[in-house]
């Protein structure tokens, strides 16, 4: 199911920014918060943790796991996450964004070539968040992620137009 969800999401961040000029990518709401630039490389960031981490679990075998984690933590927009690692707050180009979008992303479609939810039955990857959790989550918690913060950046865009 989210290997098909995380491709939905993806396009929909892509449409989000898509047509906005240099200016309204790297503006900031207020000076305490992220542009959208700022979101979409973390994304690309996240994404590359996310599936950097289960990939090599994959490969080393990963332990034992029987029971998926609690991802709701993503599903309230209102509820503040602090970011294990703030993105670069340097002006971006629409490019640049979408170069690191695609970049992530390659990641994850590797990940989905090489390894079936059935080969890492039980295999689990040690998330610095949500501690020990099936491999195959990953999928879930990257498409639990984008869609919050694709929540962020229309209200983000809003919030600048």
């Amino acid at each position: 199911m989210w290997e098909t969800k995380i491709v939905e999401i993806r396009n929909k961040v892509k449409e989000s920014i898509k047509g906005l000029s240099y200016e309204k990518l790297n503006q900031k709401p207020s000076p305490g918060e992220w542009s959208i630039a700022q979101i979409t490389l973390h994304l690309a960031g996240a994404e590359t943790r996310f599936l950097t981490l289960a990939i090599d679990s994959a490969k080393s075998g990963g332990g034992r796991s029987n029971s998926e984690v609690d991802l709701s933590v993503f599903d309230n927009p209102s509820q503040k996450l602090i970011a294990p690692i703030e993105p670069s707050s340097d002006p971006q180009t629409m490019d640049d964004l979408m170069k690191a979008l695609d970049e992530s992303r390659s990641l994850t479609t590797h990940f989905l070539e090489k390894y079936t939810k059935e080969a890492l039955n039980r295999r689990s990857m040690n998330h610095q968040r949500f501690g020990d959790m099936p491999i195959w989550q990953v999928l879930e918690l990257l498409g639990k992620h984008e869609q919050r913060h694709l929540v962020q950046m229309e209200d983000v865009k809003k919030r600048i137009t």
